[in-house]
């Protein structure tokens, strides 16, 4: 679901909506999103109904469409920190997206589940910011 291609490892962006088309882009990249636009307008409506910045310098954006084909992840990490009106007012540092198709809530349920336990250690929080390549952080999720 996480490939190193979906992984930014220094978001340009320095604001939510910027950084949220950014990482949109970069997962419509895959070829199991065949809608890009409709993609974009999901997650963007999505955050204007409530922030997905749970706290802990983290955010899941994410959206289930019949357009996505399969699930597909993507991660961004920003060193300055983004400005993403978060549950706890911090500033974002790692945001990882999951579009979905819209036909499988309990896979849906379970794959947002997963990032956030692993999301919500510290120690893979600090891997994660201190990887040198994609490689390392998909390695944090896989273990």
């Amino acid at each position: 679901m996480l490939s190193p291609a979906r992984i930014i490892m220094n978001l340009e962006s320095t604001g939510k909506r910027d950084a949220l088309i950014e990482i949109v882009e970069n997962l419509g990249k895959s070829e199991a999103v065949t809608d890009v636009e409709a993609l974009k307008k999901a997650i963007l409506e999505r955050e204007e109904i409530m922030s997905t910045g749970v706290g802990l310098t983290i955010a899941a954006p994410h959206a289930k469409l019949a357009s996505v084909k399969a699930f597909t992840l993507g991660l961004a990490r920003s060193t300055k920190g983004i400005d993403y009106d978060s549950l706890d007012g911090q500033p974002v540092r790692i945001i990882v997206t999951i579009a979905a198709p819209d036909n499988d809530q309990n896979t849906y349920l379970r794959v947002l589940a997963a990032v956030m336990h692993v999301l919500r250690n510290e120690d893979n929080r600090k891997a994660i910011s201190a990887a040198s390549t994609p490689e390392a952080i998909i390695t944090v999720f896989k273990g």
